[in-house]
């Protein structure tokens, strides 16, 4: 049996029975294990005194000082114990404080479990230990129905564990193993995570001492090492992504940093991926647009950015512009047009049908109140548009050279576009496909966080499918778009006969009589 095999089975064995307690159990066994000092934090009947019954049989023949309520004396020489537990720890109590200064700052070779139910921002700092304490482990206040129910049945049976002595762990081999640990060494992508979660820390005004730094960074060696690797993993990291660090607002803010930390460095040599997906639907409109659309010549206005159709429209007694961008003419698409304060107007709803003519649909809400009303847009919430009227699109000429050309120039575009999301999307897809098997070998790794390596996983899965999406999409661009005639020519796809003299595309629809 390896070294790897022995721990999972000794894992398996303490962890017995304690359900959505398993990580917090593996992680205190962990700190236990390289003999850095943690504090247990639980309200009580939360399990922490099981909790530290399963860490203490991990160790054969382990010589255990338990200072509580019945035994407050210190003796001479606290480097004969292996483990020191400080139970029901208050530092209102003078001696109890006193003895885990000393302690902490005495102990060579000991391992030493803090355990209270005062938070540990308060026990911690009154004790002046703060900075000698490696982390905090959190025992939460509930847990789901599903572990509820299980810990129902087994609920009478013994919750004591015994540990065979050839899983054991000896004072002998402890101290072998640690040594083997400091040899570890810490990647570049290990490195990079800890230097961002520092950086975190301090944004957030989180002092963390070099003596911890060190001290979680063995962790870090240690997993590895139980791993039978020599060389730290990404997956070593996860446990600077839980509740360790103190402060309630400490862990929320580091929690929510490392998941990102970890989503940057996962895809460090494709950083698009770190970016906002490209929009192939957005390429396959303009494309489709482009192939479908006549060669006529509309009367248009630079607004917000973009060439725009303006219209103008009654409601509530109120002639109000509305600026459809030119991109949507002749398309089947529903879109929000412009106001004059050039935001999306999003109680009015346009489409064209295919055609030069603009179908409106409104709001209910709005045929009272008026578009200029103060009604937050962001929270109308109508389940269904009226329709309004039919505004038609006046053409300054058909079949246009300059439009023609105009199409040659944006077709000449969209085939380098295409090219280069192509060749982009299919890196990404590969990074990800790649990304995610090698991911996915370190899944029954000892001490994984299998919450956050689910999480992970998930993630690249989704961001896997959305790409193989945007792929497609962009084949169906390509494949369009290769259709296009070479003479760009269209037969116009109008409703309506085009004016001689064109007036200005401003005109109340014969069909928005209001109601």
């Amino acid at each position: 049996m390896n070294l790897r095999q022995r721990f999972a089975e000794l894992l398996q064995i303490i962890t017995k029975d304690i359900p959505e307690r398993e990580y917090y159990v593996q992680l205190g066994f962990l700190t236990a294990l390289i003999q850095e000092p943690f504090y247990l934090y639980g309200r009580p009947g939360c399990g922490s005194s099981l909790f530290i019954r399963r860490i203490s049989s991990a160790f054969k023949d382990a010589k255990i000082l338990k200072l509580g309520k019945k035994q407050k004396q210190l003796p001479d020489n606290i480097n004969d114990f292996n483990l020191i537990i400080f139970d029901n720890f208050t530092p209102n109590e003078e001696v109890s404080k006193n003895n885990l200064q000393i302690v902490i700052h005495d102990h060579e070779k000991n391992s030493i479990i803090i355990s209270g139910n005062q938070k540990p921002e308060s026990a911690l700092s009154r004790s002046e230990v703060s900075d000698q304490v490696t982390l905090t482990i959190m025992l939460p206040d509930n847990i789901s129905s599903d572990a509820l129910c299980q810990l129902l049945q087994i609920h009478g049976t013994d919750s004591n564990v015994t540990v065979p002595p050839s899983l054991a762990i000896s004072a002998e081999e402890q101290a072998q193993w640690i040594q083997a640990i400091s040899k570890v060494t810490l990647s570049p992508n290990t490195l990079a995570v800890i230097g961002k979660v520092a950086e975190t820390c301090e944004k957030n005004c989180v002092y963390v001492p070099i003596r911890r730094w060190l001290a979680l960074s063995n962790m870090i060696k240690a997993i590895a090492f139980l791993n039978g690797r020599t060389e730290t993993k990404l997956i070593d990291t996860f446990f600077l992504g839980t509740s360790i660090w103190g402060r309630s607002a400490s862990n929320t803010a580091i929690s929510e940093s490392y998941r990102e930390i970890l989503k940057t460095q996962l895809y460090k040599n494709t950083p698009s991926l770190l970016e906002k997906p490209y929009n192939a639907n957005d390429l396959f409109m303009r494309v489709n647009h482009l192939v479908h659309s006549s060669n006529n010549l509309y009367e248009t206005k630079p607004f917000n950015g973009e060439k725009c159709l303006a219209y103008r429209i009654t409601i509530a007694g109120e002639s109000v512009p509305l600026y459809a961008p030119l991109k949507y003419i002749e398309t089947d698409i529903d879109f929000n047009p412009y106001n004059e304060l050039r935001q999306i107007e999003k109680r009015v709803v346009c489409n064209y049908h295919g055609t030069s003519n603009c179908t409106i649909s409104i709001d209910p809400q709005v045929r009272t109140s008026g578009l200029r009303s103060s009604v937050n847009q962001a929270n109308s919430t109508s389940p269904k548009f009226e329709e309004f009227g039919t505004l038609p699109t006046y053409i300054l000429r058909e079949n246009a050279p300059e439009i023609i050309d105009e199409k040659k120039r944006l077709r000449d575009s969209l085939n380098t576009e295409i090219k280069e999301s192509m060749d982009r999307e299919t890196a990404n897809l590969v990074a990800l496909r790649n990304t995610y098997k090698l991911f996915n070998e370190s899944k029954n790794d000892l001490f994984c966080f299998t919450q956050m390596f689910n999480a992970v996983q998930d993630d690249i899965k989704k961001q896997f499918d959305n790409t193989a999406n945007i792929i497609k999409t962009i084949k169906k661009a390509s494949e369009t778009i290769a259709s296009l005639p070479s003479n760009m020519l269209k037969t116009p796809n109008l409703v309506g006969k085009p004016q001689a003299k064109p007036q200005a595309p401003q005109a109340t629809p014969p069909s928005n009589a209001e109601k």
